[in-house]
């Protein structure tokens, strides 16, 4: 008797296990799907935003006209807009401009009839990163006309998430093909790296700030070339004016004590470069807060973001 009651217990021990592994299996599959669709739609939605800001430089292509100053840029889903710095009511076709000129909008069916594939002009956004999410619609902005030191605050743990969503973005994602990411010093070591995913020619690691400033110059692999007849032009942060360079950008990355420790604040960068820091600097030109509830406070860059990027994924 005593033994089959064991043998009852075991069994049924046994089958609470193998009920327990399904149940794990299954939705270890769900949360893997759910994954995966999120990580399509995302493509799919930054992939739009590529099309929108080639679909400028195309339209911009034989004018004298600078590019727009592009303050931010909001994915709807059913609309993608440019908020611009300035007033232009020149919008190049599909695009369409407000009647104040500050805002061009475009459907992105519109721009899926304008793709080109891989031989479409490049862009001056290359550094037009996602910060998070505001009532739903996506929110980015460039990085790369916020002149001086960025900083990233927070909970030492959301900040370096944060910044593994921004990193992963660039370096992996098709509006940034001619971006790099040059992680210096501190911030080169496996506690950012190790989130990154799979290494990508586009991120590079410099050890000090001499190093760096020489890391990712040139034109980066796997970009969209230009159009043969394409003039490659930007508008310089600083002036406005409209000069025949390449488009390429680059985001260093630094720790806060790195950032003190080289001077990083002495000798400004590049109009072409932007400087992210992780942690908290007094004299920051720029700062942006990882709050507990997962949105950001993006203080004089001025866009709401009720969930911040790392949460998007």
């Amino acid at each position: 008797m005593i033994a089959s009651i064991v043998l009852s217990v075991v069994g049924g021990l046994a089958l609470l296990g193998v009920a327990a592994v399904l149940i794990r299996r299954t939705g270890n599959s769900s949360f893997g799907q759910a994954r995966s669709a999120r990580s399509r739609a995302d493509r799919k939605a930054l992939e739009t935003v590529a099309l929108g800001l080639r679909a400028v430089a195309e339209g911009r292509a034989d004018s004298t006209r600078p590019f727009p100053d592009v303050h931010a840029v909001v994915q709807s889903g059913q609309r993608l807009t440019l908020r611009l710095a300035g007033a232009d009511d020149s919008a190049p076709a599909p695009w369409t401009a407000d009647v104040s000129g500050k805002e061009w909008s475009v459907l992105p069916t519109s721009l899926r009839g304008t793709a080109k594939g891989g031989t479409g002009p490049t862009h001056p956004y290359s550094l037009t990163v996602t910060l998070g999410l505001h009532r739903g619609d996506r929110v980015m902005v460039d990085l790369a006309r916020l002149p001086g030191a960025i900083a990233l605050t927070g909970d030492d743990n959301d900040v370096l998430y944060t910044a593994q969503a921004i990193i992963r973005e660039l370096v992996s994602g098709p509006v940034g093909v001619l971006a790099t990411v040059v992680l210096v010093g501190t911030a080169a070591t496996p506690s950012v790296t190790d989130g990154l995913g799979r290494r990508s020619a586009r991120l590079h690691t410099a050890a000090t700030r001499t190093e760096a400033l020489t890391r990712g110059g040139s034109k980066p692999s796997g970009t969209v070339p230009a159009s043969p007849d394409f003039r490659t032009l930007h508008m310089l942060r600083d002036s406005g004016a409209a000069t025949p360079r390449t488009h390429a950008r680059r985001l260093f990355v630094v720790t806060a004590a790195q950032f003190r420790n080289e001077g990083w604040g002495d000798s400004p960068l590049g109009g072409t470069d932007a400087l992210l820091v992780l942690g908290y600097i007094p004299d920051a030109d720029w700062h942006i807060k990882v709050n507990p509830d997962g949105s950001l406070d993006t203080g004089r860059i001025g866009l709401p973001v009720d969930t911040h990027t790392a949460r998007l994924s």
